[in-house]
């Protein structure tokens, strides 16, 4: 039980070990072998480094005039939507989406003047 425990524990705290320890047990390396390798403390000393140099990505609040701009399209695009498509979802003959995009723009454009 003991051994279980601090084979998850190494699992856990370096997903790098794991995986170059299943890319080894795929090419039949032994136990033993694989371990040695895999949790090897150069192997977790990248790992450790890799998780440092990783940064997330920071995303911004719209301003307030974008997301009044985003809502008025909202709204336009699904009225333009509504004026393109048939009952059965599919485009009225001479609209594109290209079509209904420009539409919807032009009437954003027009209500934010």
């Amino acid at each position: 039980m003991a051994s279980l425990k601090k084979k998850i524990s190494k699992v856990v705290s370096c997903p790098t070990c794991a995986a170059i320890s299943a890319v080894l047990a795929a090419s039949k390396v032994p136990s033993p072998i694989r371990n040695q390798i895999a949790y090897d403390s150069r192997v977790k000393a990248a790992d450790s480094q890799l998780k440092t140099n990783v940064r997330k990505r920071v995303t911004r609040k719209l301003t307030g005039k974008a997301l009044k701009r985003s809502r008025i399209l909202q709204r336009a695009l699904k009225a333009v939507n509504a004026k393109a498509r048939k009952k059965d979802g599919s485009l009225k003959k001479g609209w594109s989406q290209s079509r209904i995009m420009k539409e919807a723009h032009r009437i954003t454009k027009k209500e934010l003047k």
